[in-house]
């Protein structure tokens, strides 16, 4: 990835008034790294435009360094990230996917977080994973709970 140039790249936002064209990593990392960068976490990652030919190993750096900077964890990389941060202990995190489902997230005194799927049904299914494996294959559940203290 270290030689990869993109033709295009991607055209991230820095700060509110810059929006860098990134084509490699290796600028990207330089740039973030200058003493006097103008770095706005608010708004710090957006991508705004990028090239749909872009290397998707190039997509999956790039989204970790972003998230690294803002201080977030990544899960699967390739895809777009949205970054949202909590600033109290009790908030509720709306979604409407591309398809119309709607999902809620709700952070509970920092102690848990409850998943909620909405879209008209009272129940939905859930699957849990644990490194590959699937412990709980296929499970009814009308809310699911995240503890954050265990």
């Amino acid at each position: 990835m270290l030689e990869y140039q993109a033709k295009n790249g991607y055209h991230i936002q820095m700060n509110s008034n810059y929006t860098a064209t990134v084509r490699n990593l290796m600028e990207f990392k330089n740039y973030i790294n200058k003493p006097d960068t103008d770095i706005n976490l608010e708004v710090f990652g957006n991508i705004l435009s990028y090239d749909s030919t872009v290397n998707e190993d190039f997509k999956y750096v790039l989204n970790s360094i972003i998230a690294e900077v803002k201080g977030f964890a990544v899960f699967n990389a390739q895809f777009n990230h949205t970054y949202i941060e909590c600033k109290n202990s009790n908030e509720t995190i709306s979604i409407k996917t591309s398809n119309g489902k709607l999902i809620t997230f709700s952070v509970m005194y920092n102690q848990c977080v409850d998943v909620k799927y909405h879209n008209g049904k009272d129940d939905f299914k859930i699957i849990g994973f644990h490194f590959g494996q699937t412990p709980v294959p296929h499970t009814d559940v009308t809310l699911q709970t995240i503890l954050l203290d265990e």
